[in-house]
């Protein structure tokens, strides 16, 4: 199975859409649908998407906060990575974290930051990002 992972476009609502509502916690679509174009169009939020063929399969998502008050040194929030069950343990969401981190780099972090829920710890884990806790996770990229 090839899968492609790239950056996400407008023309990708649709898939993205479908991979919301897999995920859950999603709230009215036409507001999820304008912050996605907003997201989209904005050098501040990246999101990668994997495609397997022409089915998005996972997406991930990752927002610059700007430079540290003190430091000047800019701290990236990772705020979502989700792969359908279906496609799970087949390295797609290494790979979106992987994309989540170049660009990161790329664009001048020093520190990305995120919060997990228990459930995702055993992943994180395997990149050896994750304290002991399983929900809150910072890794230096520079």
């Amino acid at each position: 199975m090839d899968v492609v992972v790239r950056t996400a476009k407008e023309e990708d609502w649709e898939n993205l859409w479908f991979l919301l509502e897999k995920r859950g916690g999603t709230d009215v679509r036409t507001a999820a649908e304008k912050r996605f174009l907003a997201y989209v169009q904005s050098p501040s939020h990246y999101i990668p998407v994997a495609y397997a063929g022409h089915q998005a399969v996972g997406y991930a998502w990752v927002q610059d906060y700007g430079p540290h008050l003190r430091t000047g040194k800019s701290i990236h929030r990772f705020h979502d990575l989700f792969v359908l069950a279906e496609y799970r343990n087949r390295g797609i969401g290494a790979l979106l974290f992987q994309r989540i981190r170049e660009w990161s780099e790329k664009n001048g972090a020093s520190w990305l930051q995120w919060n997990a829920n228990p459930a995702s710890a055993s992943f994180n884990r395997t990149f050896g990002i994750c304290p002991g806790s399983g929900r809150r996770g910072r890794v230096s990229i520079f």
